[in-house]
């Protein structure tokens, strides 16, 4: 994954998370989680090139 592509999904979580798109627990829990994988992919894929 393009490191450009997680920031604007940073970026695109952020802005939803300010018009308060995530009224239920659930639904904030699950935007993180895929954030959170998308990091660690991004990790996996930047050690795996040195």
């Amino acid at each position: 994954m393009n490191p450009n592509l997680l920031f604007l999904q940073i970026e695109i979580f952020f802005e939803r998370l300010q018009r308060g798109d995530y009224d239920h627990p659930l639904l904030l829990a699950m935007a993180l989680e895929n954030l959170a994988n998308q990091a660690w992919n991004e990790v996996d894929t930047v050690y795996r090139e040195y």
